[in-house]
C-alpha cells in the first residue's frame, strides 16, 4: 500500500480531468503510440460527460504538494449474457498509470484495489483489462488471469479485403 504521509489516493472530480488526461498521454507514449493529440481532445468530451454521471469513475494519486502522479479508471459496459455473466456487465479498467519516478511506492496496487472496491460497489462480477507487460505481474499478483479474447482493426481489414 502506498505511504499516506506522501501520496493520497481519491476519486477523480471533473477539476482533475487536465490531469487525468495528461497522465493518459504519458501512459500511450510510453507503450509506443506517438500522436495522441486526438485522442486527449476525445478524451475531454469523454470524461467531460461521463464522470460527472458515474458511468467512468477514476481514481488518482495525489503528492502532498497536489501533484497527481498516477491514474487508474473503470468503465462499466453491457454486451449479451454469458454463462460467466447472465446479466451480462462488465468492468474495463483503463488508464492505469504512475509516473516513473514514483513507481514502486505501491501505487499501481493501492489504485487498482479502489478500483476492484468500486467494482465491487457497482455489482460487477467480473472486470477486464489491457496489460501492459509492465504492469501484467501485478494483475497476476491480484488475481487476474489471460483470456481468450482478440481484436481486429476494422479499417485494416476492410482496406486488406480491397487489396486482393
Amino acid at each position: 500500500m502506498p505511504d499516506h504521509t506522501k501520496y493520497t489516493l481519491r476519486r477523480v472530480e471533473v477539476s482533475d480531468i487536465p490531469d487525468f488526461i495528461t497522465l493518459r498521454g504519458h501512459m500511450f507514449t510510453e507503450v509506443g503510440f506517438e500522436d495522441i493529440s486526438d485522442v486527449n481532445v476525445a478524451s475531454l468530451a469523454y470524461f467531460e460527460r461521463t464522470i460527472p454521471t458515474g458511468e467512468f469513475v477514476g481514481f488518482i494519486a495525489v503528492t502532498a504538494d497536489n501533484t497527481v502522479v498516477g491514474s487508474a479508471g473503470l468503465a462499466c459496459y453491457a454486451i449479451p449474457p454469458k454463462p460467466i455473466e447472465p446479466a451480462g456487465r462488465f468492468g474495463y479498467i483503463s488508464s492505469m498509470y504512475v509516473l516513473s519516478e514514483h513507481r514502486r511506492q505501491g501505487l499501481a496496487g493501492g489504485l487498482l484495489d479502489e478500483i476492484i472496491t468500486t467494482a465491487h460497489e457497482m455489482n460487477l462480477t467480473w472486470v477486464t483489462l489491457h496489460a501492459s507487460e509492465m504492469g501484467r505481474p501485478i494483475y497476476v499478483r491480484i488475481g487476474f488471469s489471460a483470456w481468450k479474447e482478440m481484436g481486429l482493426h476494422i479499417p485494416s481489414a476492410i482496406a486488406d479485403r480491397t487489396t486482393e
